[in-house]
């Protein structure tokens, strides 16, 4: 398992830049579970090439829920679905409340 970590500033965005070094580095080690981890939420792009290449990407809102004592795996189920608009919550809501 490969784990990056980012503290940005909310407004800021992980670029994809930051998500393809850590597939890098899944490939490098021969890991099979690479997990993104950060304060803020992923561009567009960056969240997109974290699902095609398998990559959780656990973003603020997914942070509180972790720490809240929803599973890792479960976080998996809605990777990649959206980021803090009213979808995105509708979704939390359905699946950890």
């Amino acid at each position: 398992m490969v784990i990056q970590c980012k503290r940005y500033t909310p407004k800021s965005k992980i670029p994809s830049r930051e998500v393809r070094d850590l597939l890098g580095a899944r490939v490098h080690f021969k890991v099979d579970v690479a997990i993104f981890a950060a304060t803020t939420y992923f561009s567009g792009p960056a969240e997109r090439f974290a699902t095609e290449n398998d990559i959780l990407a656990v973003h603020r809102d997914h942070l509180g829920v972790w720490n809240n004592g929803a599973s890792l795996l479960s976080l998996g189920a809605v990777n990649g679905l959206g980021q803090g608009d009213r979808q995105h919550r509708e979704r939390w809501k359905e699946t950890y409340e």
